[in-house]
């Protein structure tokens, strides 16, 4: 089974934007909180003009899609290590005069301490093999004062609902990861004197069966697929649908710590 911080496995689902693009469509097609996550999640940011803005892990950049106002002023860096994620990050985004793509690992990053007023880090640091190392990177290049956002699942969300659905047919989902909405306030207080976390109410509410399959073969973390075809998994998701549609309660949240 692929670790959801084993990094040949993550690298290996990140080398194509295809797998993410697609747990993207799921959850912008069927959550039931219509605010985008992404809106909601860029929505706490304070970023002050003249800031340094590091974000790391920034995916395909679709964060940012019509955001770039909160930077106007400032210099964003936004980062990734997988070449293919900035290449479309660029291609979302376009060339901006204070927007620069860098490929970083957050484990290590290049820059001297305190170069950065905020430092983002969404939805990736459970994917780090060295997690409190990673967090003590962010704080290292953190100016004193400055924000550091990063948001994460809970242990108990739609993916734990589906491997529970999945488990009579002996498929095994890794639900227990290093940084959760459970856990990651203490591993943050290590670094942080000022920890705050919040929850997003949502729920995925699925009505194409094939999605769902299309979603759960694009992750990593999962065991006892083989054999498990496109047009197994959604006969499996239909027969479990109540009216046409299943419910999956989502459980994400954001960290600001300073």
């Amino acid at each position: 089974m692929a670790q959801i911080n084993d990094m040949a496995g993550v690298k290996s689902q990140y080398a194509r934007t295809t797998g993410l693009n697609t747990r993207i469509f799921l959850h912008d097609k069927y959550s039931e909180n219509r605010q985008p996550f992404g809106d909601w999640i860029v929505g706490h940011y304070v970023i002050p003009r003249g800031s340094r803005v590091l974000e790391l892990g920034c995916g395909t950049g679709v964060m940012w899609r019509g955001h770039l106002d909160l930077v106007d002023g400032s210099e964003l860096i936004l980062s990734d290590f997988s070449q293919a994620m900035l290449d479309a990050a660029r291609q979302n985004l376009g060339d901006q005069p204070n927007v620069r793509y860098e490929r970083i690992d957050i484990q290590k990053i290049p820059y001297p301490d305190e170069s950065f007023h905020v430092v983002i880090a969404n939805m990736m640091l459970y994917h780090a093999p060295d997690l409190d190392g990673a967090i003590r990177e962010a704080r290292r290049v953190l100016k004193p004062g400055g924000r550091f956002y990063c948001a994460t699942f809970g242990e108990h969300g739609h993916n734990w609902h589906i491997a529970q659905m999945l488990a009579e047919y002996g498929v095994r989902w890794e639900t227990a990861a290093p940084f959760t909405l459970q856990n990651g306030a203490a591993r943050l207080s290590a670094c942080f004197s000022h920890v705050e976390r919040i929850d997003r109410e949502d729920a995925l509410r699925v009505t194409d069966a094939g999605d769902l399959a299309d979603y759960v073969l694009s992750c990593v973390g999962i065991s006892g697929l083989e054999g498990m075809t496109r047009e197994r998994l959604s006969g499996i998701f239909q027969t479990k649908m109540t009216h046409g549609a299943l419910r999956l309660p989502k459980e994400y949240g954001l960290f600001i710590c300073q």
